[in-house]
């Protein structure tokens, strides 16, 4: 008997993995590197629970802060306070001067868990600098392929760089403070740091390269154009001067990059090529190596605004109302189509297939809509109704998720929908304040309270 049961239990399994109509979901690895929860019933802010105001800002009114995240890997977040008006809130009278160099305290947390893993005061890396000014946090990133966090803060009208271990939280290295300037430039990419400033109103840029893992000492200083073009690679920096562009390694040497960087008009830098339009050409895109060789150039029937979806560089023309899609690897217009009013089209992070998602939006105050393209042919596989302002932010494996605008007065409402037939799974209204934090969902309530949304039970869809 238990064999005959086995049998109609595979065979009936079977008939519904193949049932005409069943949805199907993709199977690769989550877009960009993070997994989402795949939260298919309406969650509830049940998880483990973060007194953020109590970890990032003690003594401050939790009404007057909201709390920036970024992920450091699979299941780790970097989190800081600012003030309420950074996410577009005014700040009242009480809370002006009760937000003053808050944001200096970074903390590490696990969001499988909820534990905080360390807390670390930058406000301590300036003060051992010698300044001891209301201290400003500028960017926290982590550094990709290595276990830091790249800070740059600043106080006194004086900036410094910081490493911080990511393992501890502890200092590793700072650079000398030096002073903080209008046209400050500041990137970073892989091991390569970058900063600028311009001397003087009119003359060339001037910039420091460093190696992240050796902050203290500058590998190369030289000037760079009056309009001040350069871009961080992984492993070198691009350099834009008045007659050439010049690349510098980690080993401090420069040499002649093999495209002229100010004749990309802005540009999406893949792992093995910098992707942009060509200045000065109407039509058009053109991807170069990191070494700046050309790789390939697009037909000029690619025109207009550009964003990255997985498996190609998706481009908007609104004036021909047309959406292309450009393939990473060879440039050709692997298909174009009707926009029917999208004004954006991209890809979203945590997805496992290559769909893209067109973006319309309905006049005046309307509600607006997401169309999911099939990548490989443009063709629709669903329409997704959204509220009005609603921005997609993230999927999982069989879930798309987007923010809304809530009764906090900013994007504080997540909506699920399905990514097969698009269709609204739920919507969470939040107290305050909504985020994704490495793959999990998090809201904050008015407190300053941070608890993790989970699902009542799990619901698993078979691949």
């Amino acid at each position: 008997m238990s064999a005959y049961l086995a049998v109609v239990v595979a065979t009936a399994l079977v008939s519904v993995a193949l049932a005409p109509g069943q949805p199907v979901y993709g199977d690769r690895t989550p877009w960009q590197g993070i997994s989402y929860d795949d939260l298919r019933e309406e969650p509830t802010a049940t998880g483990w629970s973060i007194d953020l105001g109590t970890v990032l800002a003690p003594d401050t009114p939790a009404e007057c802060l909201r709390y920036r995240d970024e992920p450091v890997g699979a299941g780790r977040v970097l989190l800081r306070a600012a003030g309420a008006w950074t996410y577009g809130f005014a700040n009242d009278s009480d809370c002006g001067s009760a937000t003053a160099g808050v944001g200096t305290r970074l903390a590490l947390v696990d969001t499988a868990d909820g534990d905080v893993l360390w807390v670390h005061d930058v406000a301590e890396d300036l003060a051992a600098a010698g300044l001891s000014g209301p201290a400003e946090v500028a960017s926290a990133t982590a550094v990709d392929g290595s276990d830091l966090v790249l800070v740059q803060a600043r106080a006194d009208g004086r900036t410094v760089l910081i490493t911080l271990e990511t393992s501890s939280g502890e200092t590793r290295q700072r650079t000398p403070p030096t002073a903080t300037v209008d046209s400050e430039q500041f990137q970073a990419s892989g091991r390569v740091v970058v900063s600028g400033w311009q001397p003087s109103e009119g003359a060339a840029f001037r910039y420091r390269l460093r190696d992240v893992r050796h902050l203290g000492r500058i590998l190369w200083e030289g000037s760079g154009s009056v309009e001040g073009q350069v871009l961080a690679l992984p492993d070198r920096l691009v350099v834009a001067r008045s007659t050439s562009t010049v690349q510098i390694g980690l080993d401090g040497r420069p040499s002649t990059w093999r495209s002229d960087l100010d004749d990309l008009g802005g540009y999406v830098v893949r792992p093995d090529a910098v992707v942009g339009p060509v200045r000065g050409v109407d039509r058009g895109f053109t991807a170069v190596g990191l070494d700046g060789a050309t790789a390939w150039t697009s037909s000029p029937a690619a025109s207009g605004a550009y964003s990255a979806a997985r498996s190609c560089l998706t481009v908007t023309d609104l004036g021909d109302d047309r959406l292309s899609c450009v393939d990473w690897r060879t440039g050709e217009v692997r298909w174009s189509r009707p926009a029917d009013g999208a004004s954006s089209a991209d890809g979203l992070p945590g997805q496992t297939d290559d769909t893209v998602y067109a973006t319309v939006s309905a006049p005046g105050d309307g509600p607006q809509s997401v169309r999911a393209l099939d990548g490989a042919t443009g063709s629709t596989l669903a329409t997704i109704p959204l509220p009005d302002g609603a921005v997609p932010v993230a999927a999982s494996r069989t879930v798309g998720y987007a923010l809304a605008f809530g009764s906090s007065g900013g994007r504080s409402t997540l909506v699920a929908f399905d990514l097969a037939s698009g269709d609204t799974l739920w919507s969470y209204a939040g107290q305050l304040q909504v985020a994704t934090w490495a793959g999990s969902f998090v809201e904050v309530d008015v407190d300053g309270v941070a608890r993790r949304l989970v699902a009542p039970s799990p619901e698993v869809v078979a691949p």
